[in-house]
């Protein structure tokens, strides 16, 4: 296990590391300000979500992800976010706070479209002493603790009805402005997503709501989520993901063991009244990493506007 925690480790401070940087979250199907900055304030309430996320958990040196976000409406055709993430991987760690503005053009009296836009910076910070306790020497490692603030920005757009949804977002877009110089933050690549869902009435209490998410930094594998949830009475959501790698872009340098990357993600939503919900995540690796599994706990809670409108969306995503 040392010798993956290493790996770990190298892989996001190496200058030539091709595995996607950004951290991979599952609740991002009920708050999509994580991927999209255009999604702020289409919910059309004050939305504030916190992310708790252990990935492969015991195994030494796993990726933790911490996230709160908050984001609403500003005006009736503007939107604004605020995004903090805290990650661990091994000895490296990473912080960073953005701020998000969207706003949002209405096309016909089903559908709107949101652009969206957001900046922030990343605080590094890689503990060299945790690697060289089993490594000594390796001029490639820092003898103590290095930092370093890296500034960056996203967009994205959103189109979306009250059961229809589909995103387009691009992040790290400053990543081909200036390269790294060091060891402690790995080359940047800018990150795109591609999202779409919709909800299908199945009877009075039951609604379906099938989605898919393709992640790609044309340097690693693209990531495929496949998506199918179930809610019944507006109050249970069930539902499962299957994450899978696929070569699309035939990246003839990358590893043949880190082409495959599939697992299955078991989720359920509660809104335990219509402002408060919690939700829970459980990963099984299909990979060599089948043992250690993923769990993510998520707690979201809505501040109505007063006097309440209506919502542009119901909160079905």
């Amino acid at each position: 296990m040392k010798t993956i925690l290493y790996t770990l480790a190298m892989l996001l401070i190496a200058g030539y590391g091709y595995t996607q940087q950004n951290a991979q979250y599952n609740h991002y199907i009920f708050n999509q300000l994580v991927l999209n900055p255009a999604y702020a304030g289409t919910k059309g309430v004050v939305n504030v979500n916190g992310i708790y996320s252990s990935q492969w958990s015991g195994l030494d040196g796993a990726p933790i992800n911490q996230s709160i976000s908050i984001e609403g409406p500003l005006f009736s055709n503007m939107g604004i976010g605020l995004h903090i993430t805290n990650d661990q991987l091994g000895a490296q760690s990473q912080k960073g706070v953005f701020a998000s503005y969207a706003y949002k053009l209405r096309l016909s009296q089903i559908f709107r479209l949101s652009f969206g836009i957001s900046m922030g910076a990343s605080y590094f910070t890689l503990n060299g002493g945790m690697l060289n306790e089993q490594y000594q020497n390796d001029p490639a490692i820092p003898a103590g603790t290095v930092t370093t603030t890296r500034f960056d920005s996203k967009f994205g757009v959103f189109l979306y009805t009250k059961k229809f949804y589909s995103g387009l977002s691009i992040s790290d877009l400053t990543a081909d402005v200036k390269k790294s110089a060091e060891l402690l933050v790995a080359g940047q690549v800018k990150h795109y997503y591609l999202t779409a869902g919709y909800v299908f009435d199945l009877g009075k209490d039951f609604k379906y709501k099938p989605s898919f998410l393709i992640k790609e930094d044309f340097k690693a594998p693209t990531n495929i989520d496949l998506t199918s949830f179930f809610l019944f009475k507006n109050s249970y959501w069930l539902g499962a993901t299957f994450r899978t790698g696929a070569d699309i872009f035939n990246n003839k340098s990358l590893d043949k063991s880190l082409r495959t990357r599939d697992a299955i993600v078991l989720m359920t939503e509660v809104n335990i009244t219509n402002k408060f919900r919690i939700g829970y995540a459980y990963t099984f690796s299909l990979t060599a990493l089948k043992d250690f599994p993923g769990h993510e706990v998520m707690l979201g809670y809505y501040f109505p506007q007063k006097p309440q409108s209506r919502m542009l969306t119901p909160r079905f995503f």
